[in-house]
């Protein structure tokens, strides 16, 4: 025995000492170093011959020899969510947990989560949709959110998700190049939403005229007043200043009296209309009966006709294209058309303006004869419909009839991909039953115009 343990130390020796002969060339104490080697190469063999314990997954080999190892951690991975069958029992014997605020019972699963319903209403089957939502005729394709891409915060013509937060989604390098449009389209939609809730925000100008009478405006219209400072009464301007363009076009106050509003415009001897004034105007037959003569009297003016008093259809007039090219060169007719457009919905004819705004797309994105009225029709004239689904529908023709498409900035971009989308179905073979593969394109073309940034 102990020559064995002689023999064990030889390789250890040798191994020390040529460290230390290696130390002597190198280093001026080649004791100390000759010791450290020592200590160090003992606790390596040490180490070495340690046994190795067995781990919480792996049997003790010694204390159960008959057993064969596994290795644990694979057959986990190849069998999972293993389960005992005593386990099962317990799990099903589990009461359900108390219900949570919705009213529903949910169940405690082991190593899942439950999904709370609350946070995500839209996966909750059949929901019944709000008092809000079933009288505006709102629905899902047509709810945005505040971070949308190209979300406007005064457009309330889609439905914002009330639980929606955060700032708007920042847009692409490639679409800053259209802020300039955008920011335009934004205030303007800003006083167009001002006009459609009656005048929450408080405008620019706050000069208003107020001696003399109580409602000027009615009074005007029923023929018991003048206008000022022009002078003449309704009947007179019907008769005497029809197809008279000359004095249309360059006079400039006479459009406050004859579509007053809200609102106050250039002319400060004008009146702004009151709440006791627009009441008694709707009931009044004869003062709508001006309204509508003054109406007719206007659209001739820029070319155009009242083809149906009760719908308010409207077409080109037959002096239209010398008139089309007045409208393309004083611009200024712009703002009077929004201001019409206002009054109509106003004093009692909202019906009158979703025809109009048709036809002028029709005549801007389609035919091309006016495209200097293109833009005030985008940014204003489509945005003064009161009825929203109107509003809406009118929305959706300008999409498809604008050029390029993807420059269309006055919708939110998720708006647009419903456009598509329903586009995209109603040409398929059967479009209340789509077959896999024209499901399969259509989403292929929405997916590509999604990456397309503005």
């Amino acid at each position: 025995m102990h020559l064995l343990i002689r023999a064990g130390c030889y390789p250890f020796r040798l191994l020390r000492y040529t460290f230390t002969f290696c130390c002597k060339l190198f280093c001026r104490r080649p004791r100390i170093i000759s010791a450290y080697t020592s200590v160090g190469l003992i606790a390596c063999l040490l180490l070495c011959l340690k046994p190795k314990k067995p781990t919480e997954d792996e049997p003790n080999p010694t204390l159960f020899p008959d057993r064969q190892t596994t290795n644990v951690k694979e057959n986990q991975r190849s069998i999972p969510d293993r389960e005992s069958t005593e386990g099962r029992q317990n799990r099903e014997s589990i009461p359900d947990q108390e219900p949570t605020e919705d009213g529903e019972k949910q169940q405690s699963i082991p190593g899942r989560e439950t999904t709370d319903v609350k946070e995500n209403p839209r996966s909750i089957p059949d929901r019944e949709p709000t008092d809000k939502e079933e009288n505006a005729g709102h629905n899902e394709p047509y709810r945005v959110e505040r971070t949308d891409l190209l979300y406007c915060q005064w457009d309330t013509t889609w439905e914002t998700l009330e639980d929606s937060q955060g700032d708007r989604r920042p847009r692409g390098s490639t679409q800053r190049a259209y802020d300039y449009e955008f920011n335009r389209f934004e205030n303007a939609a800003k006083d167009m939403y001002n006009y459609r809730h009656d005048y929450p925000l408080p405008m620019g100008r706050s000069y208003h005229r107020t001696k003399g009478t109580d409602m000027p405006n009615l009074t005007f219209y029923l023929g018991e007043r003048a206008s000022e400072p022009d002078g003449f009464s309704i009947g007179e301007f019907h008769k005497t200043w029809r197809e008279d363009y000359y004095r249309l076009e360059r006079v400039h106050s006479f459009v406050q009296w004859i579509f007053p509003l809200q609102e106050v415009g250039m002319n400060d001897e004008a009146f702004v209309l009151t709440k006791q004034e627009i009441k008694a105007f709707r009931k009044d037959e004869t003062a709508k009966l001006n309204l509508q003569q003054s109406y007719r009297l206007m659209l001739d003016f820029y070319g155009i006709e009242l083809s149906n008093p009760e719908t308010g259809a409207v077409g080109r007039a037959s002096n239209w294209p010398e008139r089309f090219e007045n409208m393309n060169r004083h611009t200024h007719n712009n703002m009077r058309l929004t201001r019409i457009l206002k009054c109509l919905g106003t004093l009692g004819f909202r019906h009158y303006q979703a025809p109009l705004v048709r036809f002028f797309l029709e005549e801007t994105l389609v035919q091309g004869k006016l495209p200097a009225v293109k833009e005030s029709v985008l940014n204003y004239f489509l945005f003064a419909v009161l009825d929203r689904a109107q509003r809406r529908e009118l929305v959706r023709f300008a999409f498809w009839n604008y050029e390029p498409r993807e420059k269309f900035i006055w919708c939110p971009k998720k708006i647009q991909e419903a456009f598509l989308r329903e586009g995209r179905l109603a040409r398929c073979s059967n479009p209340a039953d789509p077959s896999f593969e024209e499901l399969r394109q259509v989403e292929e073309e929405n997916n590509d115009f999604i990456q397309t940034e503005l």
